[in-house]
């Protein structure tokens, strides 16, 4: 009997019944399941990247308004607190005694900047304390209100870039306030004056490639509101989240807007330092001039 078993043992060991598997078999992948395999990875790859990059300027942009939102609710509480008077959107100047700035172009006392420190991170904190320095910090004291985490100058020249921008400054503080309501080209002093808050914006998004944003942001409003002749930009936009910018309103909302000419969004994202010599003109950008007329405060649009 031992004998039979042995030898039906051996047999097996020689030829395994089918479905069994001796101890350490395994199976390797061919070449062809490999690049079945691979190819799946890539199509995967493909559907789902456009989703994710989506998903980020969303995300992106929805902390972007959520700034926006900051700025014209301290825009409201400085108002509030200084007998109807809007706070100076200018960074410059407050010797046309218009009050403190909202934030300084450049602070003073300029604050100890420890060695080694790098020239971004340097630009940031005096940045920082620009804004600390300024009239609207009590009203919203978080720093980073003043970045927009879509801007792509901060990633250039140093830091890696995802969107592959051109090289320009960098730059940290993504938003300007509209030279009109108080600012470089004050028109209108007291919230009083403005009469139509929800169709009027505060601040915007700018690309100034030639660093951080200084003074205020400048539209060339021509005869509007009667007339889109002369109107033009002085000033550019910006064009972080895709195609679209954010605003904030003199009633304290934010939106998002999407721009509708090719030539206002190659304008927005261009990096060139003297791109502001020769800007597109309404006969480019018939959509988008006129819509940032509508939005812009003067003693003819108030």
């Amino acid at each position: 009997m031992s004998k039979v078993c042995n030898h039906r043992s051996r047999l097996e060991l020689l030829h395994p019944v089918k479905g069994s598997h001796a101890k350490g078999e395994f199976h390797a992948f061919t070449l062809v399941e490999l690049l079945v395999v691979i190819a799946i990875i890539a199509i995967l790859a493909a559907v789902l990247l456009p989703v994710l990059t989506k998903a980020q300027l969303r995300a992106q942009e929805a902390a972007c308004l959520n700034n926006q939102k900051q700025f014209a609710t301290a825009w409201i509480m400085y108002v509030d607190d200084n007998r109807g008077l809007m706070v100076n959107l200018d960074t410059v100047t407050s010797d046309k005694g218009v009050g403190t700035p909202w934030r300084w172009d450049t602070p003073n006392p300029i604050p100890s900047i420890p060695p080694g420190t790098s020239p971004q991170q340097k630009d940031i904190l005096l940045l920082e304390a620009e804004y600390q320095q300024g009239a609207l910090y009590q009203y919203a004291p978080n720093f980073n209100v003043l970045h927009c985490p879509a801007d792509r100058r901060m990633y250039s020249p140093v830091l890696p870039d995802p969107n592959n921008s051109p090289p320009g400054n960098f730059a940290y503080g993504s938003f300007s306030g509209v030279a009109t309501l108080n600012g470089q080209y004050a028109q209108l002093f007291q919230q009083s004056a403005v009469r139509h808050p929800s169709s009027l914006f505060l601040w915007i998004e700018e690309n100034d490639p030639r660093g951080e944003n200084e003074n205020s942001w400048v539209l060339n409003y021509g005869s509007w509101p009667t007339s889109t002749s002369g109107i033009g930009f002085i000033d550019s936009v910006a064009s972080w989240h895709g195609d679209n910018s954010t605003f904030s309103w003199a009633d304290g909302h934010a939106t998002s807007h999407r721009w509708l000419d090719g030539a206002t969004i190659a304008y927005a994202l261009n990096m060139n330092p003297s791109k502001d010599s020769s800007p597109p003109n309404v006969a480019q950008c018939p959509n988008d001039l006129p819509w940032l007329g509508q939005g812009y405060a003067t003693t003819l649009n108030p």
